[in-house]
């Protein structure tokens, strides 16, 4: 009986195991085979490892690996007899990182060849509207569709890579603008590397009806003439394979196509890396072209005679000159004639059997003939390319001789334009595209600007994902250079404070740079100091806050972070606020690392912003940490007072913002340059100790000027006995009579990471 039991619960067990084991594997391959279709919707990801296959099972949509780097490409594969062969790449010119790549069908409608880094590729340019028939399909030809019930919105096939699949054109469109779409095939760079590579196979823009492969935009090789129905001996040549090719041409556009038969044999015709126009079938054929050896070095002697079997070309337009360059241009043509009389035109002999020569009699032509030249004609070439080879000679001598000189210049000038992103340090940074940028931004439209500051405008975008952005675009004539730039993207890259800004990223793409920042929705500090309502928003409490924070993140700067670093342009407008009103130091274009045994510097290039200077710098170019100290003691003025340095005059007194708080700290009268909307909000006791911390950090000597960790103690300890201040630097300025009133101050618009420069 136990036995029994025993028997019967191992049988149990086993039971539930294989049921487990079953439930796991199909868990582990449920992905992938929910992707085994043929279509996606929006709201879905196609990944790595993932595929859309068409209902024939003779193509499928998946990313490869590219075989030499970690670059993948979003690709279509015929599924052969023989193995898979890739006909089409939709990011042959932009290969993006591989193992992160999705192919994402936005609920908006785009498809976007994504990897995850802000980098991506838009197939379909138009948004479709909002349609729930909207689905994005793998067909039976191998053409990828974006379909919005019957219509098609987008196709793989209207963009060719190497491969002419059932359906697609080849050939030239919208004639009539003057700017005609080329619909042509490019061979790959090698059979391992699939960006473009030297060989183009297209329709003759000459309207000859032949089929060109050009070398570095050269004519490598030629078809014969289309005479209706093929190519005598191109493709038509090949028995056993059934190339239904046909030809279509109007005053707007040229092309060839294979039509989609499903009951007959399905062709699919191939450039490859050689130049080499390869059948994919049962039996891959690949077609020896030879380059053309027909120059244009040939003659025409006129002759009279009758014609059979020749072919035309009717165009109102051609003349005389112009068959003779058709023909010229043509190796397989042998004899061509201009008929006027019906309409106007050219037509073509391709094999002397298609003419007879009867002297004055029947209509007139003209014979190819070779070029005879005799020896006094070659002694004379020969003279002019010895001419030709000293000319030529001294002409490249002189070339590289001036691309030296360039070199050299541009040497000294490619600071200003390129930016190298060389040190390990900073590859930390997430690079963006500028294109992703442009259409987070919208183009950089008005309506996302935020401001405009002394080196560009800064931009408010939102990134695929949904994330906010605030975009810094360095203007081309700013003062920032690309030192500056780079000086701030390495500088805040390496900062993690809660009080400085968060750099999410930039861009540096040819004249373009771009700084990607976290959007603070409040913007900046001096937007709500200098408003006559706004300030209303900052109570007694708030402002506290925000001045403990700003010496936090000083403090941060100048001790505690990776580098030690002096900002030298601190202010109102570099203070931006997040949702909860905390304060984030930004703008760090001019900011300088010091080692740690480095007290000081001196500089010729004063970079900042009057009013915010201490006097050591502004006259003679001496900085150090006391010099954030200073322009922090301003900023405590303005946020108590609620008025700006620059832009307060007492006309009575003649003194600034800062000679004015002096005299009322001299006459214990410091409470009075509070704000009037806090007067009965808050303890004068404190109102009168940040004075005083403020008045001591504002000091003309930088010696006696405390360090942001004593001014943090000072803020933090209210048993802590505050010395004296001593004289203020800049306290007196010009008399009243000399003021002007139109240099109004401005405030800063631009509210994220960057500053509105009065002097630099």
């Amino acid at each position: 009986m136990a036995s029994s039991l025993m028997m019967a619960s191992m049988i149990c067990i086993t039971s539930c195991l294989i049921v487990l084991c079953w439930f796991g594997l199909s868990k582990f391959f449920g992905p992938e085979a929910s992707h085994a279709g043929n279509t996606l919707k929006p709201g879905q990801v196609m990944r790595v490892g993932e595929h859309l296959e068409s209902w024939n099972k003779k193509f499928r949509l998946q990313f490869l690996k590219d075989c030499v780097s970690n670059l993948g490409y979003l690709v279509i594969q015929y599924m052969g007899s023989d193995g898979e062969s890739t006909v089409w790449l939709a990011n042959q010119e932009n290969p993006q990182y591989y193992y992160s790549l999705v192919l994402n069908f936005t609920l908006e409608g785009y498809l976007l060849v994504d990897d995850g880094y802000g980098t991506f590729v838009r197939l379909n340019s138009k948004q479709p509207g909002m349609n729930s028939d909207i689905i994005a399909m793998l067909d039976d030809s191998g053409n990828f569709i974006l379909r919005e019930g019957e219509r098609i919105l987008w196709q793989s096939s209207d963009h060719p890579t190497d491969t002419l699949l059932p359906g697609m054109k080849l050939g030239l469109f919208d004639l009539k603008s003057g700017q005609p779409q080329k619909q042509f095939l490019t061979s790959w760079t090698s059979p391992e590397v699939p960006t473009p590579g030297l060989f183009t196979l297209g329709v003759d823009p000459n309207n000859t009806k032949q089929l060109v492969i050009w070398k570095r935009k050269e004519v490598y090789w030629r078809s014969e003439t289309w005479n209706g129905q093929s190519f005598s001996s191109f493709l038509g040549i090949q028995k056993d394979i059934r190339l239904n090719l046909k030809y279509f041409s109007n005053e707007n556009e040229s092309y060839f196509i294979f039509p989609v038969d499903e009951n007959s044999y399905l062709p699919i015709v191939q450039i490859d890396w050689r130049g080499q126009i390869v059948l994919l079938s049962e039996n891959n054929l690949t077609l020896n072209l030879k380059p053309s050896k027909c120059k244009g070095g040939d003659v025409f002697s006129m002759a009279r005679g009758f014609t059979n079997g020749w072919y035309n070309i009717d165009n109102y337009s051609l003349f005389v000159s112009d068959c003779a360059e058709m023909c010229q241009a043509n190796c397989s043509c042998k004899a061509f004639t201009y008929v006027s009389i019906y309409y106007t035109g050219c037509k073509f002999a391709q094999a002397s059997q298609g003419y007879k020569i009867d002297g004055s009699e029947g209509e007139r032509f003209f014979i190819r003939k070779s070029i005879l030249v005799d020896r006094s004609r070659r002694k004379a070439r020969l003279l002019w390319f010895k001419i030709g080879g000293l000319l030529l000679l001294l002409a490249v001598v002189t070339l590289i001789s001036l691309l030296c000189c360039f070199k050299r210049k541009q040497c000294c000038f490619r600071g200003a334009h390129v930016l190298d992103w060389s040190t390990e340090e900073e590859h930390e940074l997430r690079l963006f595209s500028f294109s992703s940028i442009e259409i987070a931004t919208d183009h950089f439209s008005d309506a996302n600007k935020l401001g405009h500051g002394g080196f560009g405008p800064v931009y408010k975008g939102k990134l695929v994902q949904g994330q906010e952005i605030a975009v810094k675009r360095l203007s081309r004539s700013s003062t920032q250079g690309v030192k500056e730039f780079k000086n701030e993207v390495i500088l805040i890259s390496k900062l993690q404070h809660c009080n400085l800004v968060r750099l999410l990223g930039c861009c540096s793409q040819e004249h373009e740079k771009l700084l990607i920042y976290e959007y603070l929705p409040n913007k900046s500090l001096d937007l709500f100091l200098f408003d006559a309502k706004k300030r209303a928003l900052l109570d007694w409490k708030t402002r506290v806050c925000i001045i403990e924070g700003i010496a936090q993140g000083l403090l941060y700067l100048h001790k505690y972070s990776r580098l030690k670093i002096i900002h030298r342009d601190l202010k109102t407008s570099n203070v931006l606020l997040d949702s909860n009103m905390n304060p984030k130091i930004s703008d760090f274009g001019t900011a300088r690392i010091f080692e740690e045994n480095e007290s000081g510097a001196s500089t010729k290039r004063i970079v900042g912003t009057y009013g915010y200077m201490p006097p050591e710098y502004a006259m003679d170019g001496l900085f150090s940490e006391k010099s954030d100290v200073f322009s922090f003691g301003i900023v405590v003025l303005e946020i108590i007072s609620g008025k700006k340095n620059n832009g307060f005059y007492q006309f009575d007194r003649s003194l600034n913002l800062l000679g004015y708080a002096w005299d009322l700290w001299k006459e214990g009268r410091g409470t009075e340059l509070m704000d009037t909307t806090l007067v009965d909000t808050c303890p004068k006791s404190e109102v009168m100790r940040l004075v005083q911390v403020s008045l001591l950090c504002v000091q003309e000597s930088a010696a006696d000027r405390p360090t942001m960790l004593d001014v943090v103690s000072m803020l933090s300890n209210e048993l802590m006995a505050l010395p004296a201040p001593k004289q203020p630097a800049f306290s007196v300025v010009i008399s009243g009579d000399d003021v002007h009133l139109t240099e109004n101050p401005t405030c800063s618009i631009n509210d994220v990471t960057i500053s509105v420069i009065e002097a630099r």
